[in-house]
């Protein structure tokens, strides 16, 4: 199993969780409101200088279906350049 970590401006979230739902992966865990800083997309924290926010969501993958879910964050990343989308991908030991 792989765990994908991905963040992405917030202001994508319905289409984030629309392209995954449609690949067929549900389950999810978000947080929102997420402040940092991007190379491509400068700092995101919430305030009136730099008034952007980040999501995150963390999908746990069956290693059968981590091609298809490599398609949809590639298919984000293009659709929306602008949304800093990112994705880490990391081996899940165990799951209980």
């Amino acid at each position: 199993m792989k765990m994908f970590i991905i963040v992405y401006s917030s202001f994508i979230d319905d289409k984030v969780i629309a392209a995954f739902t449609k690949s067929g992966l549900k389950s999810y865990t978000k947080w929102t409101k997420v402040l940092g800083c991007g190379v491509e997309t400068g700092p995101k924290m919430g305030s009136r200088s730099w008034p952007d926010e980040n999501d995150v969501i963390t999908v746990v993958i069956n290693n059968e279906d981590v091609a298809e879910a490599k398609d949809v964050v590639v298919t984000l990343r293009k659709e929306h350049p602008r949304a800093g989308v990112r994705c880490f991908i990391v081996p899940v030991e165990e799951m209980i």
